[in-house]
């Protein structure tokens, strides 16, 4: 007797089993159970008809009836107890008894693997694998213990559609698909935590009666029952990646939220007897002399949290209600989590003691730096404090960790760029003098832009030195230096200095003054090549600006070799972005052309929908938008004569030059980004 007839036996009320007819019960294959919250449970099985029972039992019982789906063979063990052999009905046998759905896959799986072959060996078959890959894959696969299809998809040999689609024709099991996983976490609570992890099996959906499981391995038998059990569903199961069903166990039982969690509920039993306001003094010397008391705990997971999801700013602000943390990832702001009261104060003081700043000031602005060694990796961080409201902002900006690039790969990376906007980018940097601007607001990718263009010019032939603030990415066999304004070194007097090393290439991190602009100029007009990033809405009007902060137009002609202005648009998930035809309203946020127009309405383009691997956002990563503008001598002329920017974007179109406008309609024709982050980062199209 297996233990889930033990407990139903165990739970079977008698007065309720007294009022029922046992030949009926065996003619109709159930068993009535007990009575709780107002429900009547009946077991009943795969050949029971729920409707004939229901109707039956509601002449004696007022209750709502709850079916609990058991194997044939169980039901008939549970019956042999009060009801004559000779009266229980015969089960149909199209299918092996006391299976529940799709278990009977289990032996198919099996023989169809053998008729199949292995995964690995199908996709060479198919073509789509080397035999160099696949041993690769392999040995990678049983390194890290994870199953051959989904290292081939995390190592990029394999597209998650190709791992499923074979996968289907190995198992002839039905595959998950996004569309089905979109909705999870309204029933992924279903099952307890410890039973999914333990058996890889994970709720998907369910109407009540169903429930759909994505299992990375057909389940057993007694898995199975133990889940009729606990859910009083009848399981079916389709297959899911190993790759998707880590994602879902990332998503919804995350390690790094439950120690957030504990970490809270621990501050919040510490300072739950504390009735007095505690004084600035008090509360610092209280939780800062110990680093392993509960607010440092704290401080460091916002912080390791912030790295592990790929964050750029941590904010720390203050409500009314109190204060939050909210994390910028991929452009955008996101809430996290409420910093427990009575220890606001607490938290801030311990940021600023890590980045040694005055923890007595809180009616200035104040900046600092420090840094944190985590998962084997240096991290930098830049912290800004602002009076508000009384309170105090906290931002913290995590800078790239501090590894060299490896400087033998010599081609220039722009994520976004088609290769037409490489070549142009490469004519510029060909040039032996002569200036390079990146343009765009903070946070659009320029130093990463001048970083690629640098390791492509890094040569033991050439001094490159570089003045940053601070020193994002260390690269070997460049000399960087880092600004320090208390010192007295800013980016003008470096540059002096620098002027005198025998430079062949500079790097400045940027031009914010006519003194280093006026010295970038006289650099390039003695023979260097200057780099360096400036803020501007466009690459023409980069031009302008350089003649507003006091540069004369003739030395810009002359000296400017090329601008890039760039904006980062969110990239669209793979996993679940949904196909449409935008309308004609839609189509005139991105463009006034009328052929551009009647081309994205025919094309099929997407949005955002969002599942568990993009965090039900829609978006996965980001992508460059370009705007390459090349100073032809048609553009010398007019930036000489004083012209406006749109003159000059006029011509630089006229010889080739795609505008931001333009290279992210492109983007949306090819189904990487949508109309709504053209927007958000563009602004509407004008005339």
């Amino acid at each position: 007797m297996n233990a889930l007839i033990l407990r139903l036996k165990n739970s079977i009320d008698k007065k309720i089993l007294e009022s029922v007819d046992k030949n009926l019960m065996g003619l109709h294959l159930f068993v009535p159970i007990s009575v709780k919250d107002n429900f009547l449970f009946v077991a009943v099985s795969k050949a029971s008809n729920k409707d004939e029972i229901n109707a039956i039992l509601k002449k004696t019982f007022s209750q709502s009836i709850k079916f609990m789906l058991v194997g044939e063979d169980d039901l008939k063990e549970l019956l042999a107890d009060f009801v004559p052999a000779e009266s229980i009905k015969a089960a149909p046998t199209e299918v092996k008894q006391g299976a529940p759905a799709n278990s009977v896959q289990s032996d198919d799986v099996a023989k169809s693997k053998e008729a199949h072959g292995k995964l690995g060996e199908m996709l060479l078959a198919k073509g789509i694998l080397s035999e160099v890959q696949l041993m690769k894959a392999l040995a990678e696969s049983k390194r890290k213990g994870v199953p051959i299809g989904s290292m081939l998809f995390e190592m990029g040999l394999i597209s998650l559609d190709q791992l499923k689609t074979v996968l289907h024709d190995q198992t002839g099991f039905e595959i998950a698909s996004a569309d089905q996983l979109v909705e999870q976490k309204k029933f992924v609570n279903i099952l307890p935590e410890d039973f999914i992890k333990a058996n890889s099996v994970i709720p998907i959906s369910s109407d009540g009666k169903t429930l759909l499981l994505g299992v990375v391995k057909p389940l057993k038998m007694d898995v199975l029952k133990e889940i009729i059990y606990l859910t009083g569903q009848n399981p079916k199961q389709i297959l899911m990646t190993h790759y998707e069903f880590q994602s879902a166990i990332n998503t919804f039982f995350s390690e790094q939220k439950r120690q957030t969690d504990q970490i809270i509920e621990q501050i919040k039993e510490e300072t739950v007897d504390s009735d007095e306001e505690a004084t600035l003094w008090e509360q610092v010397d209280a939780e800062l002399q110990d680093s392993t008391g509960s607010v440092a705990k704290f401080v460091n997971q916002i912080i390791t949290n912030g790295i592990d999801n790929k964050v750029s700013d941590i904010h720390i602000e203050p409500r009314l209600s109190g204060y939050i943390v909210r994390y910028r990832k991929d452009g955008m702001l996101q809430k996290v989590l409420d910093v427990p009261a009575k220890v606001e104060t607490s938290v801030i003081a311990r940021f600023k003691v890590m980045a040694r700043m005055n923890i007595a000031e809180n009616r200035r602005p104040q900046d600092g730096t420090f840094s944190i060694s985590y998962n084997g990796c240096s991290y930098d961080f830049r912290i800004n404090t602002l009076p508000v409201s009384g309170k105090e902002k906290v931002c913290i900006r995590i800078l790239a960790p501090a590894v060299s690039l490896a400087s033998n790969d010599k081609e220039i990376k722009l994520v976004g760029a088609v290769e037409a906007d490489i070549q142009k980018v490469k004519q510029m940097v060909s040039c032996p003098n002569g200036i390079i601007l990146t343009s765009g607001p903070t946070g659009s990718g320029k130093t990463t832009t001048l970083y690629s263009v640098l390791k492509s010019l890094n040569d033991e032939s050439v001094n490159i030195t570089t003045i940053e603030d601070p020193i994002e990415i260390k690269l070997e066999g460049i000399n960087q230096s880092q600004i320090n304004a208390k010192a007295g070194i800013t980016f003008a007097s470096c540059m002096r200095a620098i002027l005198r090393q025998d430079p062949d290439i500079i790097l400045v991190g940027e031009i914010r003054d006519y003194e280093t602009l006026e010295i970038a100029i006289s650099a390039a007009l003695t023979g260097h090549l200057v780099l360096s990033t400036v803020h501007t809405n466009s690459a023409a009007a980069t031009v302008t600006r350089l003649i507003e902060m006091g540069a004369k137009d003739y030395l810009v002609s002359s000296t400017l070799s090329g601008v890039i202005a760039q904006r980062l648009v969110r990239r669209l998930c793979d996993d679940c972005k949904e196909e449409y035809h935008c309308t004609r309203e839609e189509a005139m946020l991105v463009t006034h052309d009328e052929e551009e127009i009647k081309k994205i309405m025919a094309t099929p383009i997407y949005r955002a929908k969002g599942c568990n691997k993009c965090g039900f956002q829609g978006y996965k990563g980001r992508l460059g938008v370009y705007e390459i503008m090349q100073i032809t001598k048609e553009i010398k002329k007019l930036i000489a004569q004083g012209a406006h920017d749109l003159e000059i974007e006029e011509s630089a179109v006229a010889n080739g030059m795609t505008t931001l406008h333009k290279c992210c309609y492109n983007h949306i024709l090819k189904g990487w980004t949508t109309i709504d982050e053209f927007v958000r980062v563009l602004g509407m199209a004008g005339e």
